[in-house]
């Protein structure tokens, strides 16, 4: 809005001594008063009302009455012939209406003070922001283009801009416009932590890392920075310092769920299941339909072997998002763990019909038709995961043995000959080709691979 009230003129003589006054510096109510007599004033000319008019709507939106605002502003306009302070006005209005959540009206009003001045840079800017609101980002850029060529040595351009790109995927045009903000306001925070963010999700952990440090240093007290530096450390692998950082931004925002959940994140990914379970715990205390926080704590649990808890928290992950294959995966291997075997096998299913390339739900699939009998089945979920991973060690020597259970031993023996071949200390797969083999009648070759296994794994003497 516009920062401080139209001049209005001289007082009449016989009646409004003190109004203009008032009108032009007062206290919001008792100036909302003042522009009234003016208005009200019969023996105002035009211009006088409209300075009192727009007095008394920059009032009211001071107070937060945006509809009376609005009202005041609508009539300068009636009454104003000026193109300069028409695309003012037109300016204000579309600040309102975007407050009121007015979008198409805030868009229109933005259009008029731009047809008016054409140069108008902030009504570029503010209409930019509707549009970005409207997932509308090809013509945010459009009208941030043009503030920028009308304002180039605005950093705060920069930042709107760039964060568009970003949003976008244009990860190495938006770093550009926040490298563009902090050269030209190098103490701008925000910057250094938008182009952090950028960075990271580059994959370009060590800049981020850079970039969060000295926005911390800026302005140390921001929960979100201290968040994003802990994901860029845990991204390298850096799990105590991510902790400590995770700790920072929950002492300055004890109510961010999604904090607590990425320091379980990091004390699960060091093993320490125990403080990751109270992280989740508490992330979903905070707000209970955080699926992650269910997913991760269910995972926890089965690092504990607790199948019991373990399978609650996948079904309620389930249950607040059907889409995500992983809470079906582990919940399957709970029911596997469990002894229910139906009800793993459904999971997997499950699984395999949202991601067809879940590798995982294949081979553990694949392990329990086995299991049951069904080597066939075996055979065709091992065959699936070695199209997607032809190097699977585990994969090559399942189906390996489902095809020796199948007595086709000749397949058998190239499957687990395959297996051996990427890794030669795979005590298993040399037991089953010495079955194979032996099958056969090959009893050297059966016999050497017996006597390998057992150098590899004493305990199957």
């Amino acid at each position: 809005m516009q920062g401080r009230p139209a001049q209005v003129g001289p007082d009449h003589e016989g009646g409004n001594d003190g109004y203009r006054i008032q009108c032009n510096s007062a206290a919001p109510q008792a100036a909302i008063i003042a522009c009234t007599k003016i208005i009200n004033d019969k023996r105002e000319d035009s211009d006088g009302r409209v300075m009192a008019l727009q007095n008394r709507g920059y009032y009211y939106q001071t107070i937060g009455d945006l509809d009376h605002s609005i009202t005041d502003y609508t009539m300068v306009l009636q009454l104003s012939t000026g193109r300069g302070t028409k695309s003012k006005i037109y300016l204000n209005l579309g600040l309102l209406y975007a407050q009121k959540g007015d979008q198409s009206n805030a868009l229109i009003s933005y259009g008029e003070a731009l047809n008016l001045d054409p140069k108008l840079a902030s009504a570029y800017i503010n209409r930019a922001a509707i549009f970005i609101k409207r997932q509308e980002e090809d013509q945010a850029l459009a009208d941030l283009d043009r503030a920028v060529l009308l304002t180039p040595k605005d950093p705060e351009i920069y930042i709107s801009r760039g964060s568009v790109y970003a949003h976008g995927g244009d990860q190495d045009r938006a770093i550009a416009d926040f490298s563009k903000s902090i050269a030209l306001n190098p103490t701008n925070a925000l910057a250094w932590r938008d182009r952090a963010f950028t960075y990271r999700n580059k994959g370009d952990s060590a800049k981020a890392i850079a970039d969060l440090t000295e926005a911390i240093r800026l302005d140390p007290d921001v929960a979100r920075a201290h968040m994003d530096l802990g994901l860029s450390l845990q991204a390298t692998g850096d799990l105590k310092q991510a902790i400590v950082e995770f700790a920072k931004a929950i002492a300055l925002d004890p109510t961010d769920a999604q904090a607590f959940k990425a320091r379980g994140d990091a004390y699960e990914a060091e093993g320490n299941q125990d403080s990751g379970i109270a992280d989740f715990s508490q992330a979903i205390a905070l707000y209970p339909r955080i699926t992650g926080a269910y997913t991760n704590r269910g995972v926890a649990y089965m690092g504990k072997s607790e199948w019991s808890r373990a399978i609650p928290d996948f079904s309620q992950a389930i249950a607040l998002d059907p889409s995500q294959p992983a809470a079906y995966l582990n919940r399957g291997q709970a029911f596997r763990a469990s002894g229910y075997t139906d009800r793993a096998i459904a999971d997997f299913d499950q699984a395999i019909r949202i991601q067809p390339d879940a590798i995982q739900a294949y081979l553990q699939r694949a392990f329990l038709r086995q299991k049951r009998g069904d080597n066939s089945g075996a055979v065709e979920d091992y065959t699936q995961a070695l199209a997607l991973h032809p190097a699977d060690v585990e994969a090559l020597r399942g189906r390996g043995y489902a095809r020796l259970n199948q007595h086709e031993y000749d397949r058998a023996i190239e499957d687990l000959t395959a297996a051996i071949a990427l890794n030669p200390k795979d005590a298993l797969a040399f037991r089953f080709r010495s079955s194979a083999y032996a099958a056969k009648k090959e009893s050297n070759r059966a016999h050497n691979d017996d006597v390998t296994a057992r150098q590899l794994d004493p305990s199957a003497r």
